[in-house]
């Protein structure tokens, strides 16, 4: 098995946004032979233990071809996502007030904003020029101290122990980055074009996010957790990936789709609410040697998907939030999720299935039930096996303070969700 705690915190490291994290993908995959496909030409013929990837903005699809005709041998999925929640630059982000030059920022999905105070935060991203033939991108990631969040001193606001802290998203989130800015060029136009060493004026569009600079860690007394940032659920994709690397070839397809978007609800041209996946699929269908009709649905009808989305750890200070009898444990195993009411796909079957794979390899199992008096997140589980008719299950490891600016989970966690991957991925289940 290849994948490590201390290779994921590199690669969570590498990967400060979601086109961060597709790249760090990217050079995985080529170093391990994969080859890029593009969705605007003709595809090859693709031979019997081939790997191939495409990508779109924050969002990676990749697979190596199985043994078998695809119709009748089907697909073995695992689903992820790139993005996380944080703090966004606004189209025109900069302006000055009371002596200090400000930033102003979007909310983009859950953010547990009280972490995101008195932290130390850099700037990450693509923009784009205009070039001879086209638009260009280039990747932003500029990883110093640059901004920063300050709180409301306590002389202001003795009550807030008591009360709990409630900040304005539109006034009190803006981060300070400099004192009055007097140059012509903005402050954040001074950075990107000192970064990827352009003129500002070249610079036509932007998708700029705010990141933590605080390095991922192994803690506890025998480093037993890891500490950092968008653990979900980079950590998701990153055994996925490992788990492809790891899969034997075996007669399904082998796949997994790295989704953007997932944070706001998956509604985008390259989220998991998008036509992106099915697209892919179709044309690895028709471009099998062997063509049959209805060869597609009859892939989707043979296939299995895991969706693979980190699961909440029962806490020990607030365990009363969960279920009694679905208490997940740090290190204790994959976690199966399940909701009666379809925020997560699994169903009788698909646990069973998941579970069997995990029983094959000796790895424990955990499961998790929200309280019934509590509501439900969900995952791109739900949405994707409803579009494309796929039998699947959600998944995850168990994690503390999900959607904080720094999160944990356990180290053991690791190896044992990226060796069921491979397992389901090379078709033993």
């Amino acid at each position: 098995m290849s994948a490590t705690p201390h290779d994921l915190i590199k690669f969570i490291d590498s990967s400060p946004s979601p086109y961060h994290c597709v790249q760090a993908v990217v050079q995985r995959l080529v170093g391990a032979g994969f080859s890029e496909l593009s969705s605007e030409l003709v595809w090859p013929k693709m031979g019997v233990g081939e790997g191939h990837f495409i990508r779109r903005n924050g969002t990676l699809i990749a697979w190596r071809n199985g043994s078998g005709d695809p119709a009748g041998a089907g697909f073995r999925v695992v689903g992820a996502h790139t993005d996380s929640p944080n703090l966004r630059l606004k189209p025109t982000p900069e302006y000055q007030s009371h002596g200090l030059t400000q930033w102003g920022v979007q909310v983009y999905g859950g953010v547990l904003l009280y972490t995101w105070f008195d932290r130390d935060l850099g700037l990450s991203g693509r923009v784009f020029t205009q070039g001879d033939d086209g638009l260009v991108e280039h990747l932003v990631n500029i990883s110093r101290p640059i901004a920063r969040i300050p709180s409301l001193a306590i002389h202001f606001n003795r009550s807030v122990s008591e009360t709990g802290f409630k900040p304005n998203k539109q006034d009190h989130l803006p981060p300070l980055v400099a004192l009055d800015w007097d140059l012509e060029q903005s402050a954040v136009d001074h950075l990107i074009s000192e970064s990827i060493e352009l003129d500002s004026d070249q610079i036509v569009g932007h998708d700029l996010m705010l990141h933590p600079l605080a390095p991922s860690v192994l803690g506890g007394v025998r480093e037993e957790f890891i500490f950092a940032p968008r653990l979900d659920n980079q950590a998701s994709c990153y055994t996925a990936l490992e788990g492809l690397l790891d899969a034997k070839v075996g007669e399904p397809t082998a796949l997994i789709s790295l989704f953007d978007h997932e944070e706001c609800g998956s509604g985008s041209a390259h989220g998991g609410d998008g036509a992106l996946i099915e697209h892919v699929m179709r044309r690895i269908v028709t471009r099998h040697e062997v063509q049959s009709d209805g060869g597609f649905e009859r892939a989707a009808a043979n296939s299995y998907m895991i969706s693979s989305d980190m699961a909440h750890g029962v806490h020990p200070n607030y365990s009363a939030y969960h279920d009694g009898a679905h208490k997940p444990l740090l290190g204790g195993g994959p976690v199966i999720k399940t909701h009666t009411n379809q925020r997560y796909a699994t169903d009788g079957e698909t646990a069973a299935r998941f579970r069997t794979a995990c029983a094959a390899l000796d790895i424990p199992v955990q499961e998790f039930a929200i309280r019934t008096d509590l509501r439900c997140g969900s995952t791109i589980g739900p949405i994707t096996s409803s579009n494309l008719a796929i039998r699947t299950v959600d998944v995850g490891c168990s994690m503390l303070s999900m959607h904080s600016i720094r999160e944990q989970a356990a180290s053991a966690d690791v190896a044992m969700m990226a060796a069921v991957k491979a397992h389901v991925l090379g078709g033993s289940n």
